[in-house]
């Protein structure tokens, strides 16, 4: 699948990862409270790890098979507040999204918005026909965002490849 080139909203541009964007990933892959509830290793939670995984996703973009991994920026000053994307799930056409915000930007509707613009992209893919988003039961925040974003709930289930157990909702194509 295409890298979109970005998505705009009102506040925000989600564009692919860029090279100056480096010192901001660790801030927010060092932040215990931005990656708690993502399934990332121990050792991509670390300065080394971090580096060697952002380094990984802008190698991607060159290929055939890019890591749909977006950074969120604010669209005026160009601050870098986040990251979310997509990545292909159990199935033709279902993809799960994702979507993380430095602590300092919850609370402001950054999240919903960047949800609601990188799901509306995908569903509007013709490849894409159901997006899924797992969440943490133990995280009320990211529970409201898929709520608001329109995603239906399905109720507990697993991660199919993590292993994690919460709560899967999901928007279909139309």
């Amino acid at each position: 699948m295409q890298l979109p080139e970005a998505i705009e909203t009102e506040r925000l541009l989600i564009r692919p990862f860029q090279s100056r964007d480096l010192p901001f990933f660790l801030e927010f892959m060092l932040d215990e409270m931005a990656t708690e509830y993502l399934a990332f290793t121990d050792e991509q939670k670390t300065e080394a790890g971090a580096r060697a995984l952002f380094w990984e996703v802008i190698e991607s973009y060159r290929s055939g098979e890019p890591i749909l991994a977006l950074a969120i920026v604010d669209k005026e000053e160009g601050y870098f507040m986040g990251s979310c994307g997509v990545s292909p799930l159990d199935g033709a056409g279902v993809f799960e999204c994702y979507y993380s915000l430095l602590p300092k930007y919850w609370g402001m509707g950054f999240a919903t918005e960047a949800a609601k613009a990188l799901v509306g992209y995908y569903l509007g893919l013709e490849e894409v026909k159901v997006v899924k988003a797992f969440v943490s039961s133990n995280n009320p925040r990211s529970i409201h965002v898929a709520e608001r974003v329109g995603m239906k709930a399905l109720g507990p289930a697993r991660h199919p490849y993590s292993g994690l157990e919460g709560l899967m909702y999901e928007m279909r194509k139309g």
